[in-house]
This record gives structure tokens, sequence and C-alpha cells, in this order.
């Protein structure tokens, strides 16, 4: 990807973030905007369609959400009340399910490496191995971002899903053979991404529970979300009369018994 390409991404991805000043509505995982899609109506209107609530879905459709009528899919479930997910004992778990309903999916990749996506809401956060940082401040200068609103960002997410980890016999091992190995000075505990060795964040708490990007729905208006599980993006709708270029104003997905349904942007239809 080039540079370019890079900057307009990191700049779309941390406008997500930028709206830091509202406070939680509501408390995980007793979302009341959060529906099985088998509940929705045949068409259904909003100001924004989210497709995929993972990483950067579940903070866009929070930001979002303030202002305007926000519909975000997942073609998964909920990560809440799956100690495979939510358990730091069971770690790696998920990863061996090849059920239908695993929150993984394993794929292979092109070039013949086995992999695994995330098929649940709060996406990749709900599978990893929860290592937290910031980002370095040189990339945050080269995409352009404005270093006091990334700070204020990282903030914000930190409030939900990042903690200082323990220190197990493992990781002071690992920590004091950086050390001696020159990789100085020692940092001790930060999110800061620094030189030298650093005990960086987790997204496990103290008590080995896992929390993820679909805490950060904690920020969403309730009155402008709607969360609707188990369901998959089969088509984008683009209109293309009047326009250099098509421009998506609406989706079709499916629910899990198969049923069609239409979500379309009202921002298209009063234009």
């Amino acid at each position: 990807m080039s540079l370019g390409l890079w900057r307009l991404l990191g700049a779309a991805i941390a406008s997500f973030f930028f709206f830091h000043g509202f406070s939680a509505s509501e408390q995980a995982p007793n979302y009341s905007f959060m529906h099985n899609a088998t509940s929705a109506p045949s068409s259904s209107y909003y100001d924004y369609i989210i497709v995929g609530g993972g990483t950067a879905g579940c903070p866009l459709a929070a930001t979002l959400s303030q202002n305007a009528t926000v519909l975000l899919l997942e073609r998964g479930g909920s990560p809440y009340g799956n100690p495979d997910i939510t358990n730091l004992a069971r770690f790696g778990v998920a990863l061996s399910n090849l059920s239908p309903s695993s929150p993984s999916q394993r794929f292979i990749s092109e070039d013949g490496v086995i992999n695994a996506r995330a098929r649940v809401l709060g996406g990749g956060s709900c599978l990893n191995a929860g290592f937290y940082t910031r980002a370095a401040p040189d990339y945050v200068r080269q995409v352009g971002w404005d270093g006091r609103l990334a700070n204020e960002s990282y903030q914000w997410v930190e409030k939900f899903v990042a903690f200082e980890p323990p220190l197990g016999p493992w990781q002071s091992a690992v920590r004091d053979g950086l050390m001696e190995a020159g990789v100085v000075p020692n940092n001790g505990f930060t999110y800061d991404h620094i030189y030298g060795t650093k005990v960086g964040g987790t997204i496990f708490d103290q008590q080995g529970n896992r929390h993820t990007a679909a805490d950060l729905l904690q920020y969403a208006n309730p009155s402008g979300l709607t969360v609707l599980l188990h369901a998959s993006v089969h088509k984008i709708l683009f209109a293309t009369k009047g326009r250099r270029r098509p421009m998506a104003h609406g989706v079709i997905f499916r629910d899990a018994s198969g049923a069609r349904h239409t979500g379309i942007s009202k921002q298209r239809i009063q234009k």
C-alpha cells in the first residue's frame, strides 16, 4: 500500500476516536441496542450503515451515534457470556473451534498460510493475545494526525480496554533477558511506544477477563445506534446516476434464518 493510501487510511481511523468528550451511556454487556438480526424489519433507514463490528466498526458506531442514527451489522454473535473469549485461562480455545458458531473462522491465505479471522462483535480483539500499546510519535506525525487529539483518543480507548498486566515468571524473564541483551533503558510499565524495554498494556484485567472493542459501545448513544448480530451482508447498493463515482447508499443482508433485509442510508435519500 502506498504512503498516500496509508495516510488516508490512518486519518480515517484516527477520526473514529476523536469524539472523546462523551461519557458511557450503557454498561456492557446489557446493551439495549443489540439485537439478533432476525428481529430486523425487511427494510430500515439510517443515517449511516457500518458493515462489520470489529476494532474499527465498534468505536466508529459509538462516535457517529452521538449525532446520527447508525446501523452496525455484525455477521457473528456477541462475545459476552462466552468463556472461550472472555476468560484468559481459556485463551486459544476459540481459535481451535471449527464449528459454524465459532467466533473465529479458519481460512488459508493466497500464499498457503493457515490463519483465522474473527466472526464476533469486537472483531480480532476477541481472539488475539491482548497486547496494547500506542503508536510511535513519528508514525502519528507521518500520517498527519493531530498529536494532542491522538493522545486524548488513546485515553478514550484505554478507559475500557487497557490495563497494566501482572508480571509472572515468564514475563519477568523476558524483560530481564532484553535488559541483559542491551535493550535499554528499562522504561517500566507504559502504553507509550518508546525505545528500550517496557511492560506494555493488556486487554485482560486483573481478574483475567478480556475486554474487547465491543466494550467501546458503552460510549454509544443508545437512541442513535442499532447493532444487529448474525447479519451477513451479501450486497452493497450503489447509486451511479448523475455521478462520476458510484456512491454506496444501502446494503442487503441476511439473518441467521436466511431471511433477506435491506438497510438504506437516509443521507442518500435526503440528497
